[in-house]
């Protein structure tokens, strides 16, 4: 597949050049991909899909060009160098016009397949776990990738990267209440399909009691489902392109005190068990650690090559050639579990999962989701009930800035709801307003 990948990728930067293009960008890519879904304790769907295809940014001047092509014959490739030529006149000028990388990479190749039996017994283990601790069915999506990535440029830069990601997501319904379990990694090995089905039945089993509870601010424990659902938002707001477009509720921040000193976040797309990781962005920069926050304070957003040339500063490894993005959030961890933190709790509630975020302002924050498959009155240290209807109405820099603990434990996080995989912790964070979701 590399060799095919640089094949068509040569051909296609042979053919802008020759167009008249002073500079390009080709991205050849290869996705291969396994969905299973499962409902009422059965597998229901199984489906494939192996995508090719070529984005590239062409340079004409100073027209920036964005193309993305998956009709790799010689006539769909004319046509695509076709249009982009003909696009680049209707283009303005791009504000700032930077270097195409020269570097050469080692190739980065994943020794492991798709291996559907393997994937089977996980689903098949999730489930058995789900009904062994209290969960009456389930249901959920197994998710398995194969990504190859090539790096062409006029430069001369070249790069291949090759990465597998596996995620499992549980969902167990017991009487009226659910509970929600996952599980993600690069590696088979490291999934554990029992702890996130157990997880999920467990929970539903605690949600069949109900606990009356009114409007209000309480103390409330994110669990890392949640969590991982707010910082990706931070991720996002700290990308150099919020910022300019004015949706980021971290503009002009750098130096300030933007979140709880219990709060390190870094961006990391170097760690080999980041399932996003990747040896070169989209401009053949070398991917590495970036501290966001640093003890709650702003120490830098997210840049390409084109807003650090804007802002003054360097490229931190984050193309996207429109909108600089994170690869793989982490957040430090604290030195209490999330158990213990249960036990030291004496009146608050306890989120595991939440779905439909929604921000009434991207600058200031304000923002409103829905807590789903489990949430639990906390009284004197103890779960004493399930919530019913609880939707947080709340602002996200308030939220950060408030956060007392951080857990010992950490957990990989990426589902549906969550596309930027996050290493984080739980956290508890006082006076959180908690409202009644229409129809509750």
């Amino acid at each position: 597949m590399k060799e095919r990948l640089f094949g068509i990728g040569d051909r296609v930067l042979k053919g802008f050049l020759s167009a008249g293009a002073d500079q390009a960008i080709i991205i050849p890519s290869h996705v291969e991909r396994l969905m299973v879904r499962f409902s009422n304790n059965k597998t229901t769907v199984v489906q494939n899909w192996s995508v090719m295809g070529i984005d590239a940014l062409t340079l004409f001047g100073r027209k920036k060009v964005i193309t993305r092509l998956e009709d790799l014959s010689e006539e769909g490739i004319r046509k695509c160098v076709e249009r982009a030529v003909k696009s680049a006149p209707l283009v303005s000028d791009a504000e700032t016009i930077t270097d195409i990388e020269a570097t050469r990479f080692p190739d980065r190749c994943s020794p492991q397949a798709i291996d559907p039996e393997v994937i089977n017994d996980c689903v098949s283990a999730s489930i058995g776990a789900a009904l062994r601790e209290g969960g009456e069915r389930s249901a959920g999506v197994f998710n398995a990738e194969v990504r190859r990535v090539a790096l062409l440029t006029s430069s001369g830069g070249e790069g291949y990267d090759e990465r597998t990601a596996f995620e499992l997501n549980v969902r167990a319904f017991a009487g009226e209440g659910s509970g929600q379990g996952l599980t993600c990694a690069t590696e088979m090995r490291n999934l554990d399909a029992e702890r996130a089905g157990g997880e999920a039945g467990r929970i539903a089993g605690m949600s069949k009691e109900c606990a009356r509870w009114s409007e209000g601010s309480y103390e409330v424990i994110l669990g890392p489902i949640i969590f991982a659902n707010l910082i990706e938002r931070v991720g996002d707001a700290s990308s150099a392109f919020s910022v300019e477009a004015g949706v980021s509720f971290l503009a002009q921040k750098i130096g300030e005190k933007v979140a709880s000193e219990a709060l390190t976040i870094e961006d990391d797309g170097s760690d080999p068990e980041g399932i996003n990781s990747r040896t070169f962005d989209d401009e053949g920069v070398a991917l590495r650690k970036t501290t966001l926050i640093d003890c709650g304070k702003m120490v830098t957003y997210l840049h390409n090559k084109s807003t650090a040339k804007r802002f003054g500063t360097t490229s931190t490894g984050n193309a996207g050639w429109v909108a600089p993005s994170p690869w793989n959030l982490k957040v430090s961890a604290g030195a209490m579990s999330m158990e213990e933190m249960i036990r030291e709790t004496r009146s608050g509630v306890f989120v595991v999962s939440n779905w439909y975020t929604r921000f009434q302002n991207y600058a200031t924050g304000d923002f409103s989701t829905i807590c789903r498959d489990g949430t639990f009155l906390i009284d004197g240290g103890e779960v004493k009930g399930a919530l019913r209807g609880v939707r947080i109405s709340d602002n996200l820099p308030r939220i950060l800035a408030s956060i007392r603990q951080a857990s010992s434990d950490r957990r990989w996080v990426r589902w549906w709801e969550v596309r930027t995989p996050s290493l984080v912790p739980a956290v508890l964070a006082p006076g959180v307003r908690l409202t009644k979701a229409q129809g509750s």
